[in-house]
């Protein structure tokens, strides 16, 4: 980047020794800086840093400086300082010259055979184009220093939740581990009605909690770019009737209905029969969150080769305002509500999901109307669907 101290000097590269002390004369009074080169050799090295000093910023460049081209030069020159402003200078310029100029690198041409004064307005634009040049230099060092800061903060905010994550789950394990114990009453009767609830809530905050701290870690694991897919081939029908079976309860406190359609010959998959479990866990207890009593949710697969296996959970809850559809996918963002400030969350349903479809090669596609409901589709690539590959066989292949 060029510095605010060299912003005004000028080559001068001419084999006319008279002449070119002429110009640096003329551009001495107009705060101007002219470092004179009287060879092809010498404004290279001048440029490459060589003597010492800052390369200049524009450089006024005779057309023929003995055997050398100037535009050659000009083209070799700013190989070597690529913000390099040239202007070609000749007493007989012509239109096929100053084409071939321009596009070598000139900016700019000077015709000597007329008044020197109206070099200074070549000049002056050529400095301008220095200092927006420089501006814009500065302003992208600023925006790459920001972003790094940001990584970095980003990085540390991760690692600082991983950390916290494995801390707090060996106490709670724990906690769940002899509150369990206590609600089977494994050791002998509690005796009090009270602390058999009590122990219940214990057990039931403490699971919460946990699944809470596990999708902070996994989430920062993602951001991390360090989950590791255990790949394997699955029936994502198997998948859907066991998420099936674990939210049955919930959605039947709920006071909502459940429908599943799965294609009998919907093909096997091959990815982390694990997380895509977890996808399916955390979109149907979204569905359910945010769904009034007397709703429905709905559950259904498509297969298209061209485009891949897509799952959709549709709702007909209250749905997400078009404004904050980005915004959701977001870690920890969630939308206001009457509904949704009636259940626990942290936001990190969505935003989990996306990472983990996208460790897939897939993609989370999300659309919403506002008091009618919302679709969410999961859509895994083309690669990780074994088209021709029978259930059974993928099985033992596994």
């Amino acid at each position: 980047m060029i510095s605010a101290g060299a912003a005004r000097s000028v080559l001068i590269v001419e084999d006319d020794g008279d002449f070119a002390e002429s110009l640096g004369d003329l551009l001495l009074p107009r705060g101007c800086k002219p470092i004179v080169a009287g060879s092809s050799d010498a404004a290279l090295a001048i440029m490459s840093g060589a003597l010492g000093e800052e390369p200049p910023p524009v450089a006024l460049i005779d057309l023929r400086l003995g055997r050398t081209s100037g535009i050659d030069l000009l083209a070799r020159l700013r190989n070597e300082r690529p913000e390099l402003i040239g202007v070609l200078m000749t007493a007989e310029l012509d239109t096929h010259t100053a084409l071939a100029a321009l596009r070598r690198g000139a900016y700019d041409y000077f015709d000597k055979s007329v008044d020197p004064q109206s070099l200074f307005a070549v000049l002056d634009r050529c400095f301008d184009r220095g200092d927006l040049l420089r501006d814009r230099e500065m302003a992208y060092q600023a925006l790459r220093l920001a972003k790094e800061e940001a990584e970095a903060a980003n990085h540390a905010k991760s690692g600082f939740l991983a950390t916290m994550s494995h801390e707090l789950r060996t106490p709670l394990n724990a906690i769940i581990g002899f509150s369990e114990m206590m609600q089977r009453e494994v050791l002998g009767a509690l005796g009090n009605d009270q602390y058999r609830a009590y122990v219940g809530d214990i057990h039931a905050s403490g699971t919460h909690l946990l699944q809470i701290i596990n999708d902070i870690l996994d989430l920062s694991k993602a951001e991390a770019g360090k989950i590791d897919l255990s790949e394997e081939i699955f029936d994502l029908r198997d998948i859907m009737r066991s998420v099936r079976q674990l939210t049955a309860g919930r959605i039947h406190a709920a006071e909502l209905t459940q429908s599943l359609d799965l294609p009998d010959d919907l093909p096997p998959l091959c990815g982390d029969e694990r997380k895509t479990k977890q996808v399916m866990l955390n979109l149907i207890t979204n569905a359910v969150k945010f769904t009034p009593a007397g709703g429905s949710i709905a559950i259904s697969a498509q297969w298209d080769p061209a485009t891949g296996l897509a799952v959709t959970v549709a709702d007909t809850g209250i749905g997400i305002p078009d404004a904050d559809l980005e915004r959701v996918l977001q870690p920890f963002e969630q939308v206001g509500s009457s509904l949704s400030r009636q259940h626990q969350g942290t936001g990190l349903g969505l935003p989990l999901v996306k990472a983990i479809m996208e460790l897939h090669g897939g993609r989370l596609e999300l659309r919403s109307e506002l008091g009618v409901g919302t679709q969410v589709t999961v859509v895994f690539p083309p690669e990780r669907v074994l088209a021709q590959c029978p259930i059974e066989g993928s099985r033992d292949a596994a």
